[in-house]
């Protein structure tokens, strides 16, 4: 069982069940888990499109996965589009094939898909890392004509991403390695400044460890062992490094991390103390290492190894201006001349010897040599750099600048044009508010020809309309969000609401949770399945527009206030009950979903906190030496380090101490098999005689996949609203270990905490100074 319900009061009896009153129309939970994704391109974007198809321009790729809610288990597949020009003119592709397909048990973190980083190797051939038969993560290789598939690595642990030569010879791959906080032959652990989840669930558990990861060179087919580049190392910017292998398969352009030099580097270096500052506050806070432990933000270099004999060099004695997670995945290195040069991107140049320290560059580097020359300086930060032979095209902090090869080997900047492709068309995917992802070929007179048909099922008229909706909060500042109503919704008739904050994008489609483009974080939210329980769903971004807010305590008021502005205008426009107003949150908005509850007046009826971050002294002592970032956030939301000296500032803005103020009925769920936040305000709620229930999740992860869970946390979020919003109960059995019995101790124990909430609600409202 991967899921449970924490409970300890004796429930009181039941009663009588009411059916529940649908509107016609709408998708159910299950529609929404098991409705087809495409998981690459990852962000749908152009140039992850271009990179799927094949190096002749006649085929592309798109990865997609489909829940099995029966099965319990996600079935992948990866598909191959035609992109023949003659075909596609005469608007008859060959039909999509899919050319790869597994089910996948184990697969519980839809932001780690198991069939992820597939590329092609030559028109014939696909490599991929995936967890086949539910092992961990291995590199294979697909040849296309026999879908013959070979294991190409037998790592012990995951890799976590590889890089394969031209010829198919020779890969290098980055893989974890073990870091148990107790070592062999110890009785005992020094704690030093070892994160709390390390320490006590770290020593089998590779996900709790303080990660490390080591690099690898695979010789494919010669029958001998993985040879290791350097030393293992820990993990920086809390993502995992991404490797580059020369097209010839002699280099390999691997990152470093350099904590030691991170303190000195940003003193030097004024773009990289920006981020410092940002994202790494213990380089100054804690120069000593003495409590942050791996420090959120770790300056990166790139380096060079010689594969033959595993000789590192270095390129340029000098950081990069990669930032954290997602910054480490950018594209920043390009081979030339079938490996005979590279072209960096995004890196600075040692400041002792060059005086431009202020901003980063692109060089070209030739490794036999060791020489590399300037090809340009960057205006912003870099944020890609891809090309072809004797092209180089980069992203410089969203202006796209292109870079020619001359006859005499200078570089030039010319005008950017579309990168060379071998076909005319290519691949594109479409989508709107209210039309989900589909792969179409686009032709040179940008004419479009459709390749997929996803999800056929879809129809807006029955699966409801999400339409862009704007307002002001009390202080004039402008937000924006997705407002879904019922299909049959009355107009004029008043309706529950709930918000789901996180994010709304207006150009991507809109399912379930948050529609960013990376597909990420729908744990809990069910999005359109609200539609047929008759509530009104908006879908809330966490700012006002052109206002970021200018700290973690600014950017909670601005959230409360935008909130506030949301329910007046909805109620003044006469579309919501307000004393039927429900909130989700998630990760981040969890936290500000907690301080909203506990110090708004914003009679707020129920509220779920998925996963979510919190501000609370539990959650401080908790994140010790885990994320130095962690913690600067947590004290600026309340006013600064606890001691003495601070003691009343913290005990007012910590919700866990002001758990008495709380009015809503909370539901809290928690991924993982690790304690984590909000344990404190469950315990606290439930001595206090508050309705509040906790669902855990052991097996699960921030971002939910396995199909099962999904089921419980979304079908888990649509019976809380129902019930508390509009007093229904649910009595047909749709999750696979409910029984008659299961679903009526449910409602018994919300129900006890119904008439919990009425004896709560009579008490005076606290007096506290509300946040908006």
């Amino acid at each position: 069982m991967r899921f449970f319900v924490i409970a300890t009061l004796s429930a009181l009896a039941m009663a009588l069940l009411s059916p529940a009153i649908h509107a016609a129309d709408g998708p159910s939970v299950r529609d929404i888990v098991e409705f087809t994704n495409v998981v690459l391109p990852h962000a749908h974007d152009a140039e992850g499109m271009r990179r799927q198809t094949s190096p002749d321009g006649t085929r592309a790729f798109i990865v997609t996965r489909r829940a099995n809610v029966a099965a319990d288990v996600n079935h992948y597949e990866i598909v191959v589009l035609d992109l023949t020009a003659q075909r596609l003119a005469e608007r008859r592709p060959a039909k999509p094939e899919v050319v790869y397909a597994f089910d996948a048990g184990m697969d519980n973190n839809a932001a780690d898909p198991a069939l992820a980083q597939v590329e092609w190797s030559d028109d014939r051939t696909l490599v991929f890392r995936a967890k086949i038969k539910d092992d961990i993560f291995q590199v294979y290789q697909l040849d296309l004509p026999t879908r013959a598939v070979v294991q190409l690595t037998s790592s012990a642990t995951p890799v976590v991403s590889f890089a394969v030569s031209r010829d198919s010879k020779r890969l290098v791959y980055a893989a974890q390695v073990a870091n148990p906080p107790m070592k062999e032959g110890a009785h005992s652990i020094v704690v030093g400044n070892q994160s709390f989840w390390s320490v006590m669930f770290g020593q089998q558990y590779l996900g709790s460890q303080s990660r490390k990861y080591r690099f690898y060179v695979q010789d494919v087919g010669a029958g001998q062992r993985p040879r290791p580049l350097g030393e293992a190392f820990f993990e920086g910017n809390s993502a995992i490094p991404v490797v580059s292998i020369s097209p010839d398969g002699q280099w390999a352009a691997l990152p470093k991390y350099e904590r030691e030099r991170t303190l000195a580097w940003s003193r030097q270096y004024p773009g990289l103390a920006e981020r410092v500052k940002a994202s790494g506050p213990a380089v100054y806070r804690d120069p000593l290492g003495y409590f942050s432990g791996t420090t959120s933000f770790t300056a990166r270099r790139m380096t060079v190894w010689r594969l033959d004999d595993g000789h590192e060099q270095t390129i340029v004695d000098a950081p990069d201006d990669s930032e954290m997670a997602g910054g480490q995945f950018r594209l920043d290195r390009v081979w030339q001349r079938s490996g005979k040069s590279l072209v960096l991107a995004g890196t600075y140049l040692p400041a002792d010897e060059y005086k431009s320290s202020a901003a980063a560059h692109v060089i070209e580097y030739w490794p036999a040599t060791g020489a590399w020359k300037l090809i340009a300086r960057l205006n912003g930060r870099l944020q890609s750099a891809v090309g072809v032979e004797g092209l180089v095209e980069i992203d410089d902090g969203g202006k796209r600048r292109q870079f020619r090869r001359t006859e005499t080997d200078a570089w030039v900047e010319v005008a950017p044009v579309e990168l060379a492709s071998k076909s005319p068309w290519r691949m594109d995917v479409k989508e709107g508010l209210n039309e989900p992802p589909d792969v179409f070929a686009v032709g040179p007179q940008n004419q479009a020809v459709r390749l997929t048909t996803l999800n056929p099922q879809f129809d807006p008229k029955s699966w409801g309309t999400v339409t862009n909706y704007t307002w002001q909060d009390a202080k004039g500042r402008s937000w924006r969000g997705g407002l879904l109503a019922p299909n049959d919704a009355v107009p004029g008739k008043r309706l529950p609401l709930v918000i789901q904050s996180y994010g709304y994008y207006p150009e991507n489609f809109f399912l379930d949770g948050p529609n960013s483009s990376v597909r990420g974080g729908k744990s809990a939210f069910p999005g359109r399945a609200f539609i047929r329980e008759g509530v009104l769903t908006l879908v809330m971004s966490m700012s006002p527009v052109g206002h970021v807010g200018r700290d973690a305590a600014d950017q909670l008021r601005l959230f409360n206030e935008g909130v506030r502005g949301a329910v007046d205008t909805l109620v003044k426009a006469g579309k919501v009950d307000p004393a039927r107003v429900g909130i989700m949150g998630w990760s981040t908005t969890g936290e500000k979903v907690l301080n909203l509850v506990t110090f708004s007046d914003l009679p707020v009826r129920a509220a779920t906190i998925a996963d979510g971050d919190a501000n609370t002294l539990f959650s401080y002592t908790l994140t010790y030496g885990r994320s130095d970032s962690t913690w600067a956030h947590k004290e600026n939301l309340n006013h600064g380090l606890l001691n003495s000296a601070n003691q009343a500032n913290w005990v007012g803005a910590d919700p866990s101490l002001n758990t008495t103020c709380v009015k809503t009925a909370l539901r809290i769920e928690t991924y993982g098999r690790l304690v984590k936040n909000n344990w404190d305000i469950y315990a606290l709620l439930r001595r206090q005689y508050k309705p509040v229930e906790m669902v855990v999740f052991p097996g699960g992860t921030h971002v939910l996949a396995t199909p099962s869970e999904r089921m419980v946390s979304l079908q888990g979020n649509v019976d809380w609203f129902k019930f508390w919003l509009k007093d229904e109960r649910r009595s047909a059995l749709l999750l696979s270990s409910e029984t008659p019995a299961s679903l009526k101790a449910q409602y018994d124990a919300w129900q006890q905490m119904a008439e919990l909430k009425r004896a709560d609600d009579s008490r005076p409202r606290c007096t506290l100074k509300t946040l908006g």
